[in-house]
């Protein structure tokens, strides 16, 4: 091995132990105050359904048999329903199984994920721009995303599903290089991996599969060369690909409808569903909120000003660069659409266009490369790509400390949207005021007689699971909206055996009024009668 090749592979090392401690520093700031937090801020309705999935996956279901703590299931008897494929659910809950439910493990496995999906996007950076220094910078501008901060160690699926997907574009990467029939199926086994946890981080294989199509054409996406030579064993991975997310969907709906009871809502939500007066509201919760958890208001004004200026740039850059800008915002475009009135409150539907930074930077960064490479080595570019970088960190480490607990009307100099810092706080102080009174109650209720075993209904809970799971008791929710006593009976036929109520209307309601009589407890609030 001569001195040059062992030198180059030095620096390529060193280059890679900087990431790993940027992006560690990085977690370090973020993290250090809620990895060991259960589910906090917007949106606990769905963490809670992951985290019921997870429970009952580690007090051992099948894995083909998910089930939560709501009773909604055959006739009001089971919570057994499928959405997105289990298989990190499964696996977090086999580690439970075997030493105790934490949600620090919960979020360290969800970061392990993180730390692969980003260190390939970066390795991924590397080999295109054989430069450390944009690949670290750039890897790590997406590191400063709140959305893929916050949800990336969340009990959500949708950021490890993205996570797959830039592993999936890295042995792509390779395969391209290297030819070799393992690295490309090892690209469709975490394609797959990404779209039957969320069918929405497939833009990126969307994107492959299209160039797979074009290159039937004598076409030559990477300069003079293809991409895919067609050989069997390609057509045999994409296909395996979209059969197997097509297999999982299948049988989650004969589950869904056999139990007759599903928990997601997989079909699209478009634009023209809804009104005026909400497209309003749904303007002003996307400035106000969504749009400020997905990138700091510059990286949004840079992509918009990167598009059109690499749509002007087509003799300079190679075709597959360029379909990348074109293509990946159209998609982009296409799943806002069908998905908007849910944009403007579930910030994590935004994790699917992370990969946007993918689609329109590099393209922007390879034409500086090849066409005025000077550039590309100026320290001056340099400092200022460090120093955007810093401001984007500081930027989301700011939406982050709001996101996980803060309370208090802080001056967020970074945040300029203080009707986002308002609505942040609060949310932290109903999430803790509010909600977690059942979680603080669990060892109350024992003392007033209430077994494990028992069912409950919790009112006014709107969700599916967030009582019942931070209270650890099966039962139903009023996700239903009850109003008659009927109802009620009904349920206490199927087996409930105690009522909370945590708001004081609902005890004036008259259809709940025969069902206060015995009164066998009180938690902060939490009024409990057995039924």
């Amino acid at each position: 091995m001569t001195k040059l090749h062992l030198l180059t592979k030095s620096k390529l090392f060193k280059s890679d132990i900087v990431f790993i401690f940027l992006f560690f520093l990085f977690a370090a700031a973020y993290y250090h105050d809620f990895l060991g937090k259960g589910p906090i801020n917007t949106h606990i309705w769905r963490q809670t359904d992951s985290l019921s999935l997870t429970q009952h996956y580690a007090n051992g279901a099948h894995f083909f048999s998910p089930e939560m703590h709501t009773q909604l299931g055959d006739d009001k008897l089971t919570g057994k329903t499928a959405g997105e494929f289990p298989i990190l659910y499964y696996l977090v809950g086999k580690v439970w199984s075997l030493f105790g439910e934490s949600h620090l493990t919960y979020r360290l496995f969800y970061l392990f994920i993180l730390f692969f999906g980003l260190y390939a996007f970066y390795k991924s950076l590397k080999i295109t721009f054989r430069d450390s220094f944009w690949a670290n910078c750039t890897a790590l501008l997406l590191f400063t995303s709140p959305v893929y901060v916050f949800y990336g160690v969340s009990f959500l699926t949708d950021v490890p599903a993205m996570s797959f997907s830039f592993i999936a574009i890295y042995f792509l990467i390779q395969y391209s290089q290297k030819q070799l029939k393992k690295l490309f199926f090892t690209s469709m086994i975490f394609f797959a991996l990404a779209g039957l946890l969320k069918v929405s981080s497939l833009m990126a294989f969307v994107f492959v599969a299209f160039v797979f199509v074009l290159e039937l054409f004598p076409v030559k996406t990477l300069g003079n060369r293809r991409l895919f030579n067609h050989r069997t064993y390609e057509w045999f991975g994409f296909s395996s690909v979209l059969s197997s997310i097509l297999l999982w969907y299948y049988y989650a709906s004969y589950y869904n409808t056999l139990h007759n009871f599903k928990y997601t809502f997989n079909s699209i939500y478009p634009l023209w569903m809804i009104s005026g007066d909400q497209i309003h509201t749904l303007i002003v919760d996307i400035r106000n909120f969504t749009s400020q958890v997905f990138f700091s208001r510059l990286i949004l004004i840079l992509f918009v000003f990167l598009f059109f200026t690499n749509l002007l740039l087509w003799k300079r850059i190679p075709l597959m660069a360029y379909l990348m800008n074109a293509l990946i915002p159209i998609g982009a475009s296409v799943y806002c659409v069908l998905w908007a009135p849910l944009l403007g409150v579930h910030d994590y539907y935004y994790s699917a266009l992370l990969i946007l930074l993918m689609g329109i930077l590099i393209p922007f960064l390879w034409c500086i490369k090849t066409n005025y490479p000077n550039s590309f080595k100026s320290q001056l570019l340099k400092t200022f790509m460090g120093l955007f970088l810093t401001y984007n960190f500081f930027y989301c480490f700011n939406v982050t400390q709001l996101k996980t607990g803060a309370e208090k009307n802080e001056n967020y100099v970074l945040i300029s949207n203080h009707d986002f810092v308002d609505n942040m706080t609060w949310t932290n102080w109903d999430i803790r005021s509010n909600w977690y009174r059942y979680e603080r109650m669990k060892p109350y209720i024992k003392t007033i007689g209430i077994n494990k075993e028992d069912k409950v209904i919790c009112m006014p809970d709107p969700s599916f699971n967030s009582s019942l799971y931070l209270l650890g008791q099966k039962g139903w929710t009023n996700y239903e909206n009850y109003t008659k006593k009927e109802e009620i009976e009904y349920l206490i036929k199927k087996g409930a055996k105690y009522l909370f109520l945590s708001h004081p209307d609902f005890l004036k309601k008259d259809f709940l009024a025969p069902f206060l009589k015995n009164k066998v407890g009180e938690y902060e609030g939490v009024q409990i009668f057995k039924l």
